[in-house]
């Protein structure tokens, strides 16, 4: 008895020995939301980031993503420019609609921690641009929609559509942001090994 329960792990062993990936991402986002102390929205960024993944089952797929996206708010009068970076890290849980085929739609969530990095450029009197940096971390939560392209048996291009949502963000005077989220295109490389 122990042989046959031994026997019917070994297929879920093998596929999950063979589906170990790793993606390259780079794409845009587009955060809503805007800084109430001051008016500047934000404005579109660029993202650049790391997928490495591990197959549960056929169709699923355990992974952490990281991420770095550049933010710019839209400079006022009364306000100075700022660069904010957003350094993400997530689990990403994802479901694979037609795992076997050249075309694999999927589906997917993800939790994660984010750590921003704001650069204000202010005026302290006595030298023009002086930076000034904070960060702040916060948890995010994120879904996402996408389509893998076979290229050969090892290596997929891939689309994805993703929208992250940022948890317990506050403006500058301490006050809460309503709906911060961000919403993301995204083009990789997925290689699997």
């Amino acid at each position: 008895m122990k042989l046959l329960r031994t026997l019917a792990l070994l297929p879920l062993a093998a596929a999950a020995s063979q589906a170990a990936t790793i993606e390259f991402q780079f794409g845009k986002n587009n955060p809503v939301g805007s800084n109430s102390d001051s008016g500047a929205k934000y404005n579109s960024g660029t993202l650049a980031g790391i997928t490495v993944a591990g197959n549960i089952s056929r169709e699923v797929e355990l992974g952490l993503n990281v991420s770095y996206k550049h933010l710019a708010t839209d400079a006022v009068p009364t306000f100075s420019d700022s660069d904010i970076g957003v350094l993400n890290a997530s689990l990403d849980f994802t479901y694979n609609l037609n795992p076997r085929g050249g075309i694999n739609p999927f589906v997917g969530i993800g939790l994660g921690y984010s750590w921003l990095s704001k650069l204000d450029y202010t005026d302290d009197g006595i030298n023009p641009v002086t930076p000034v940096t904070t960060s702040k971390g916060l948890f995010t939560a994120a879904a996402f929609v996408g389509m893998r392209f076979a290229i050969n048996n090892k290596v997929d291009f891939s689309l994805t559509a993703r929208n992250n949502h940022y948890f317990g963000l506050r403006n500058y005077d301490g006050t809460a942001k309503n709906n911060v989220q961000s919403w993301e295109a995204i083009a990789g490389l997925r290689y699997r090994f």
